[in-house]
């Protein structure tokens, strides 16, 4: 029996009336028709609220808009889950578009599964606004999930090769509802890059992940709206989703399996959202990367295992140099 889902499409939008179009119009023309469009608008002061009615008068309905007071993509994301009506769920950022197919295909891979499908993955790829070009470096790489398999193989967490880098971000899957729930995954409110403990977490949960390196997903990159870019204290928000991440990991009981892992997670995380931190901050934000990295050292790791790890030396920077020789070094090398 061919299984037609309903599939909720949920859209955060805050201030991004300039994208807004190419993304509505990417989901409204999917070849695959069963679909709700939510919008959910996160106190907009431009005019992204009458482009979404629009869509809706447009669509009869289709595109559906919910709105709330300014509180972030993960509160716009959690209100999103919780009106949806459909069996699986799409996280769409408002200033990005995916291809016309991508439903279609997911829904194929649906079809081929043998079991309920926790987790369905696909690649995306970064445009850059202004250059009118797409950069080839895709979001993962299929041999980030070990040998080869069959290109309907389900897969879990054990089998990915790269289970604390990559493959995080929720825009580029496609996740069963009930899993969600069932598993209580949210994303934390109130704090930024939310997609790495959502994505961590809901990875671990899954008992069945399908995965298509095939690249389906356009994310707009270095445009005034990209909060990667942003310089703001929130930056110290880093270090309570890696303690989020790090409960995960020992709430499953996989902590001796993954130490090496997590302990390289910590000081790539760690120093890669150095520089997003305010520069009066820094040495704040230094001081308390090299106190949790010297104290995540102690914790039963053989250091002439850990000086094998990939940016190994970050770590021994960190730990070993001054708040300026540091700065010095990171500041001129990124």
């Amino acid at each position: 029996m061919i299984s037609t889902p309903l599939i909720s499409v949920i859209v955060p939008v805050f201030n991004t009336g300039k994208y807004l179009k190419k993304c509505l119009d990417s989901l409204i023309y999917q070849t695959y028709p069963n679909l709700e469009i939510i919008c959910i608008d996160d106190g907009s002061t431009d005019n992204s609220v009458e482009i979404i009615n629009k869509y809706n008068k447009k669509t009869k309905s289709k595109v559906i808009l919910y709105t709330q007071n300014h509180s972030g993509a993960s509160a716009a994301r959690n209100l999103g889950i919780e009106k949806a009506a459909g069996e699986y769920l799409s996280f769409i950022d408002s200033d990005d578009w995916v291809f016309l197919t991508l439903y279609q295909v997911f829904v194929e891979y649906l079809n081929k599964s043998c079991s309920d499908l926790d987790i369905y993955m696909f690649n995306a790829s970064a445009y850059v606004e202004g250059q009118n070009d797409v950069i080839p470096k895709t979001f993962f790489n299929i041999s980030d999930w070990g040998k080869p398999k069959d290109k309907y193989a389900r897969y879990t967490f054990n089998d990915c090769i790269k289970p604390f880098t990559r493959n995080l971000s929720a825009a580029n899957k496609i996740y069963r509802k009930d899993f969600l729930f069932e598993n209580n995954i949210q994303f934390p409110e109130n704090l930024k890059y939310e997609d790495q403990y959502f994505g961590i977490k809901s990875f671990l949960n899954a008992k069945s992940i399908m995965i298509n390196d095939d690249i389906f997903y356009r994310y707009r990159n270095m445009t005034d709206t990209s909060s990667t870019l942003e310089i703001t204290p929130k930056a110290f928000d880093i270090f309570k989703i890696v303690d989020l991440v790090e409960e995960e990991v020992y709430r499953h009981h996989l902590y001796e399996t993954y130490k090496y892992a997590l302990f390289q997670y910590k000081f790539n995380s760690f120093s890669s959202h150095y520089l997003y931190c305010p520069v009066e901050l820094r040495k704040k934000f230094y001081e308390e990367m090299k106190k949790r990295l010297r104290e995540a050292a102690t914790r039963n790791l053989d250091m002439r295992i850990a000086s094998r790890l990939r940016n190994f030396k970050m770590f021994e920077l960190i730990k070993n140099c001054t708040f300026d020789e540091f700065d010095k070094f990171i500041t001129t090398s990124r």
